[in-house]
């Protein structure tokens, strides 16, 4: 026969209480403080091109009061700030190419998200000149290589050796050798007035959002159509995409 232990009652409801406690969260327990009273909550967002839907590749992201101030980068259309005291705030999102945004959010004990626009600061009518022009140069080309176009046209207004417009770097004339010519032939041959197709159109829509194929390229050629004492074989080479070589 088993011998048979007897437990006091008091005692065994004393182990019964204890084990409950233990599996109540650490919140729950008496005397501890919730983590929510001292968490500092992460606030996450999506940036988007106002006109296209696209997300935007890049851009900076800030967020400050009189206390406090963060700052982040938008990648792949997102941001995230990993800690972020509770309180009121002046949101900031920039991005090459786009009007600044600015809006009062507010950071509360529970986790943030937003969701944002921005508006480029070209016209529809220049972003419809630079389709026109990627579709005149770049036409028999793959879709990544009409980017790479587009995006090395764009590099050319951030840089100082070219004109700080998008209309200016399209229609720049220069002169060499005594005489006048535009940098752009589609535009030196008038080509550049055929509408441009919607291939080209997302092209532009895609550069701008900021994916770069050219990889910083200021300026491109086709190998096998320039002769070989060009000065463009002397500058940089950054990649080549299909016809085209693109250098800086």
């Amino acid at each position: 026969m088993r011998n048979t232990i007897l437990v006091p009652t008091a005692l065994l409801l004393a182990v019964v209480l204890s084990g409950c406690l233990d599996t109540l969260p650490p919140s729950s327990k008496p005397g501890l403080t919730p983590p929510a009273a001292n968490q500092k909550n992460p606030l996450t967002g999506t940036v988007q091109d106002a006109r296209s839907g696209l997300p935007l590749w890049q851009g900076q992201v800030t967020l400050s009061n009189t206390q406090n101030g963060y700052s982040t980068a938008i990648a792949d259309g997102v941001f995230a700030f990993k800690n972020v005291t509770p309180g009121r705030y002046t949101l900031t999102l920039e991005s090459v190419f786009y009007r600044p945004l600015q809006k009062q959010v507010v950071i509360s004990n529970a986790n943030t998200s937003l969701s944002e626009a921005l508006t480029p600061v070209f016209s529809q009518s220049e972003l419809d000149l630079l389709a026109r022009l990627v579709h005149a140069e770049a036409k028999g080309e793959t879709y990544r290589g009409q980017v790479a176009v587009a995006s090395s046209v764009l590099n050319r207004i951030l840089h100082p050796d070219y004109p700080n417009s998008l209309s200016g770097v399209v229609n720049q004339v220069v002169v060499a050798g005594g005489r006048r010519y535009y940098q752009y032939e589609p535009v030196q041959n008038g080509s550049i007035k055929t509408p441009a197709q919607p291939m080209a159109k997302n092209a532009v829509g895609d550069a701008l959002a900021g994916w770069d194929p050219s990889f910083g390229a200021t300026g491109f050629f086709a190998p096998a159509k320039v002769r070989s004492g060009s000065w463009v074989w002397n500058r940089t080479p950054t990649t080549t995409i299909g016809n085209h070589r693109f250098f800086r």
